[in-house]
């Protein structure tokens, strides 16, 4: 099952973050440790980076 979502990408110590909202959780029934793929797309808001 794949589902997709728009996220803003957060800041973690050295590292960046998306989080995965509660109601994909639920859907693709995730949990701890499951491996996920993930693919990443740049969108601009309004025209600019």
């Amino acid at each position: 099952m794949q589902e997709s979502f728009i996220r803003t990408i957060r800041k973690t110590g050295t590292s960046m973050g998306v989080n995965i909202p509660p109601e994909i959780i639920k859907l693709l029934s995730l949990k701890d440790g499951n491996i996920v793929r993930i693919t990443i797309e740049k969108i601009t808001k309004g025209g600019k980076d």
